[in-house]
């Protein structure tokens, strides 16, 4: 059992300098948790509650040009692939043409329905990444006024200078030349580094609370496509204005 030492020797005064410190520290503890972290905390939810919306819009996009390439590469995580996949990344090339694709949503990882779609990869992706983008500008105007931990803002300037995030604005848009009259796709430096830490940036967003909408490919089967063709020609059939108005925003 520990005794209190008497008061007037060395061991007494070490003690009280020791009890007098604790309770500083204490205090001033206390005096943190009260004035600063928790008001801090309380701040953060509400900023995470107002950036919900954007986050969906940021996360759903990211996610679904991170699950294109997964299923275009038949992986299920770019940073475990190896070299010989990470070659045939570097390598990548859009496709010549639209190819038939089954785009399967989950919400929250749950299954969320399917569709058949006549995907043209490189008009996806470039639209991807304008999504992003306006994403982006709508969470910095929310942080402008509002608090979000220093981690938070790192993902989001990490995703806002990233080098996939340049190919979607700048690059993807013009990476085609013309040779008599034949559009040539050209290939890309660091397609493997920047798409995999695209996707390491998207699991990041995963921690903060919003709706995660994903989404998964896979190819389409000759019975689903000819589903789709059927649907597609009774849906005109039964509404020619279709048509028209197809027409309308192609011509914009």
């Amino acid at each position: 059992m520990f005794q209190r030492p008497n008061e007037g020797t060395a061991e007494y005064e070490i003690l009280r300098i020791a009890e007098n410190l604790s309770l500083a520290y204490i205090a001033s503890l206390i005096f943190y948790i009260l004035v600063d972290y928790l008001p801090n905390k309380r701040d953060e939810k509400r900023t995470e509650k107002l950036l919900e919306k954007s986050l969906t819009t940021l996360y759903l996009y990211m996610d679904k040009v991170v699950s294109y390439f997964k299923f275009l590469y038949n992986v299920t995580d770019f940073s475990t692939v190896n070299k010989k996949v990470e070659k045939e990344i570097d390598d990548f090339q859009f496709p010549s043409s639209p190819e038939f694709l089954v785009v399967e949503s989950t919400r929250n990882e749950v299954d969320d329905g399917h569709h058949v779609e006549w995907f043209n990869a490189k008009d996806e992706i470039i639209s991807a990444g304008k999504a992003i983008s306006n994403a982006l500008i709508d969470i910095d105007h929310i942080l402008a006024g509002n608090k979000m931990p220093s981690q938070f803002l790192t993902i989001i300037n990490e995703i806002r200078i990233s080098g996939f995030l340049e190919k979607m604005l700048k690059v993807i848009p013009g990476s085609h030349i013309e040779v008599d009259g034949v559009s040539i796709e050209c290939g890309y430096l660091n397609f493997y580094e920047d798409i995999k830490n695209f996707e390491i940036f998207s699991k990041q967003l995963e921690k903060y609370h919003f709706l995660k909408l994903g989404t998964n490919f896979r190819k389409a089967t000759a019975q689903e496509i000819k589903d789709w063709a059927e649907f597609q020609v009774q849906t005109r059939t039964e509404h020619p204005e279709i048509d028209a108005i197809l027409k309308q925003l192609k011509s914009k």
